[in-house]
């Protein structure tokens, strides 16, 4: 392995950085995603039930038990149910404007990494080429040994850039999808909550 990086020249050293950085991100939003899973439908049920009792604290109380920003939202909602529906609206755009930036955390830097290792690693292959040719130049083509190093470097690191790249644009949809899953459920839970508010 410590070889191979060698034989991939300069560009190898930001391409690993990139890696580091693209895996430890997706780690983060793994376990971020994991812990304010939450089933909508009971959520929903148990804050219907609390609500048709008119027992606000305790609705408040449901939502404190789920993680997430889901239920924050729905729970600043719920605070302002003593007001009118449009200080509701604006409780709950309030809270999403708070909570959507800790989902959408982090998740733009892996398409920005899978896009700059692909260049990183074309850039090691115009380099690794370039050497190639000067060797030629500078030594002749009596052996094929003469290019080989040069064609590897380059050959090294368009791998990389591309093996890099792959998973983490494949994980940056996944998120992606995950943030907008989570858009439409905060949309329609709080579209559910407003209609069964008391009256």
């Amino acid at each position: 392995m410590i070889d191979y990086i060698f034989k991939g020249g300069f560009m190898m050293l930001p391409l690993i950085a990139s890696s580091v950085i693209a895996l430890a991100i997706i780690i983060d939003r793994l376990i971020f995603f994991r812990r304010i899973s939450v089933d909508e439908r009971i959520l929903m049920s148990q804050l219907a039930k609390e609500i048709k009792n008119k027992n606000i604290e305790g609705a408040i109380a449901v939502c404190a038990k789920h993680p997430g920003p889901l239920a924050a939202i729905l729970a600043a909602a719920i605070r302002k149910f003593s007001l009118d529906r449009r200080e509701i609206e604006n409780a709950i755009e309030n809270e999403v404007v708070n909570e959507m930036p800790k989902v959408e955390k982090y998740i733009p830097g892996l398409a920005v990494i899978a896009s700059v290792s692909t260049l990183m690693g074309f850039t090691g292959t115009v380099t690794g080429m370039i050497r190639a040719f000067g060797d030629i130049a500078s030594r002749g083509v009596s052996s094929p040994a003469v290019v080989a190093s040069g064609i590897s470097e380059a050959l090294i690191t368009t791998a990389t850039g591309l093996i890099i790249a792959i998973p983490t644009m494949l994980f940056y949809h996944y998120f992606s999808y995950r943030v907008s899953r989570l858009t439409l459920e905060v949309e329609k839970c709080t579209n559910e909550l407003l209609e069964i508010k008391p009256k």
